[in-house]
């Protein structure tokens, strides 16, 4: 009975260390890797509405991820040079949106900031 008691309690042992070593113990930092954003200081949101995305991109907020502001953002969506799928990977690069639920292949939400956009530059002609 008691080798069978010690290759349990070495078993479990074994098995609590394994675990241990290979699950991680801050979560949410693996939340973060895998979410391709690891040197993100600030934690991007899960979700932006698409016409504030659109708005934000309008006014220069991916300027540091090749995305201009204002004239030059009209003028380069309108020929296709800026694109909603740029401004989606746009703000996911720029640690402003999460793509831990896969904003950045959710083609119906990059046609609605598609929309977006759209709309205001017509709005404003």
């Amino acid at each position: 009975m008691k080798s069978v008691v010690k290759k349990s309690v070495f078993l479990l042992s074994i098995v609590t260390a394994t675990t241990m070593t290979l699950l991680p113990f801050n979560t949410s930092a693996v939340v973060a890797q895998s979410d391709s954003q690891a040197n993100c200081v600030m934690t991007p949101q899960p979700y932006i509405s698409p016409n504030t995305l659109a708005m934000m991109a309008y006014r220069g907020a991916f300027s540091q991820e090749g995305i201009p502001g204002y004239l030059v953002f009209k003028t380069e969506f309108k020929s296709g040079k800026i694109t909603a799928d740029a401004i989606v990977k746009a703000a996911i690069t720029g640690c402003v949106l999460s793509n831990k639920y896969g904003m950045g292949d959710n083609s119906a939400y990059v046609e609605d900031v598609a929309q977006e956009i759209q709309g205001f530059i017509q709005a404003q002609n």
